[in-house]
């Protein structure tokens, strides 16, 4: 066995002492403790944990600005119909019966979407 001749001196305080002698109770001394934990620790779940993270953030904001886009050619599209039937090219039958009920939709849709969103960006946050 390797003699242990280094040392490390951190500052604790007095409830961050009691916490490691707690844990340690089970080992030989707070320093084998320590010593356990940094072996068992690996930084490389946390580093994937935040390349995931950011890969998410990514795809977040492209999904954002897509949605946005949509939601501004679908208020477009619904303009120039309110357009089309207030001079008649549109008859206010077809407005009424086939082209209002599919806006709900999809004003439903992309308003569902948006809560989507926002869930997973609330998600995104706790990680």
């Amino acid at each position: 066995m390797e003699r242990k001749t280094k040392r490390i001196y951190i500052r604790l305080t007095p409830d961050d002492e009691a916490l490691f002698r707690r844990k340690a109770a089970r080992y030989q001394t707070v320093s084998a403790m320590v010593r356990d934990a940094v072996k068992q620790f690996d930084d490389t779940a946390t580093l994937g944990k935040i390349d995931a993270l950011h890969a998410m953030m990514d795809y977040y904001k492209r999904y954002e600005q897509q949605l946005s886009w949509l939601g501004s050619n679908f208020n477009q599209s619904v303009h120039r119909a309110n357009e089309l039937a207030i001079s008649e090219e549109l008859t206010p039958q077809f407005f009424e019966q086939v082209l209002y009920p599919q806006t709900q939709e999809i004003t439903r849709l992309i308003q569902e979407l948006k809560r989507q969103l926002s869930q997973v960006a609330i998600q995104l946050t706790k990680l």
